[in-house]
């Protein structure tokens, strides 16, 4: 090939990529004369958050408050016909595109988990739980931990994701944090994701009042904690029990503080902070503190479709202070870490999965600022991707033998 860049910004150029079984056995700067290939090798992208049941929904407007784009997406779940297949579509265009792993939010207690591997995309699918009143957030805990049994793989491949703490009983939400610590199972939850949600958590006032009014299933606390979202998820165990959080958007410096003492990663969504208008989000600050960041794409009821890929290029080019290595990081490291993914296949490390991307026709130029700034231009889509070694044709596919050679046994580039 004739350039590969790790997570790290790590260039090899030209580079030989061997992988046999689906494993690397090296990545090392190519010698000789030979045929070299004229593509770039990326990581293979990790989406680090989706609704993939929500791949039948268009984006909803968000002209009025948070609450209100909340309450047009329960109508948006109503009208969905077979999620699994909805899932299952999206996850196999995520796969053609770049993505090797998906983490998934399964709002419909298994059907966009089955959705997902019957398209052959791996990751972690959470298990969303929701309940304002006790009783009805025990049942749904309990619904949860039951599917987690019947579809198996728990620890490796599934999670439980309380929702948001306006939508969580105050009483339960430790109980779930207890009950995925003793199954090993990961948390993740939507935090600090809006100013409405800050304020209604600190005075237990503003839209989401009318919000549950609305949904009439009573409050989640009896009074406002008084708490910030990320300090409340402290005080229920969320955060010391490695919760990803999700969003992050509204986020102060204690919070900053809170997430570095724990170690709790937050997954960005570049495309729905724009269809929001939200104020630029603190992913390099975050990042420079030593917070892991990650990439996600939330669902289609909030952005221009779910591609990650297509997110990576938006942000650069409508983030110029954010650096594009920190933006390749989040979305290839990042994204395993916040999903308790190994993390070698990132640094096609000898033995680790063989997972990547390939895009055509790279610049002749070969420093790692530009063939990053170039990758991210949009000039250049996913030709194939590769996940253990098994290649997906994408978008960016040319016909013409332009990418290495595949067989049964390897692939060499």
């Amino acid at each position: 090939m004739r350039a590969a860049l790790d997570a790290d910004g790590r260039l090899l150029a030209p580079a030989d990529w061997t992988v046999a079984r689906g494993r690397t056995l090296a990545l090392v700067r190519a010698r000789g004369k030979g045929d070299v290939t004229e593509a770039l090798l990326l990581p293979g992208f990790v989406n680090a958050h989706a609704h993939l049941d929500l791949a039948g929904s268009a984006a909803l407007p968000a002209s009025g408050s948070f609450p209100d784009w909340l309450l047009a997406v329960g109508g948006a779940r109503k009208s969905a016909v077979d999620e699994s297949a909805d899932a299952a579509r999206q996850a196999d265009d995520l796969a053609r595109n770049g993505v090797v792993a998906v983490g998934d939010i399964d709002a419909h207690l298994g059907r966009a988990t089955r959705g997902r591997r019957a398209a052959g995309l791996g990751g972690r699918s959470y298990l969303e739980i929701v309940g304002v009143a006790a009783a009805s957030c025990r049942r749904r805990l309990l619904d949860a931990l039951d599917v987690v049994d019947r579809l198996g793989r728990g620890r490796d491949e599934l999670g439980l994701s309380p929702h948001a703490p306006y939508s969580v009983n105050e009483a339960v939400l430790p109980e779930i944090v207890r009950a995925a610590r003793a199954r090993h199972l990961p948390l993740a939850m939507h935090l600090a994701e809006s100013l409405e949600e800050t304020r209604y958590m600190l005075h237990g006032d503003g839209p989401f009042v009318a919000f549950l009014e609305a949904i009439g299933r009573g409050r989640p606390f009896t009074r406002a904690p008084g708490l910030r979202p990320i300090a409340y998820a402290e005080a229920s165990g969320l955060l010391a029990a490695g919760a990803v959080v999700i969003h992050g958007n509204d986020l102060d410096d204690d919070d900053v503080e809170l997430l570095l003492r724990h170690g709790n990663p937050v997954v960005y969504c570049h495309g729905t902070h724009r269809h929001f208008g939200r104020p630029p989000h603190r992913l390099s600050e975050l990042a420079a503190a030593g917070v892991e960041v990650a990439l996600g794409t939330d669902s289609s009821a909030s952005n221009e479709g779910v591609d990650l890929f297509g997110e990576a290029c938006r942000l650069v080019a409508d983030r110029p202070d954010v650096d594009p290595a920190l933006v390749l990081r989040a979305a290839t490291h990042g994204g395993r870490v916040a999903l308790g993914l190994a993390k070698g296949p990132a640094r096609f490390m000898t033995g680790s999965s063989a997972d990547g991307l390939l895009l055509a026709a790279p610049p002749n130029d070969v420093d790692a600022d530009t063939l990053l700034r170039w990758a991210f231009s949009g000039e250049s889509r996913p030709s194939i991707t590769l996940a253990a070694g098994r290649a997906r044709p994408g978008p960016g596919a040319r016909p013409e033998g332009a990418l290495p050679f595949l067989d049964s046994e390897g692939a060499h580039g």
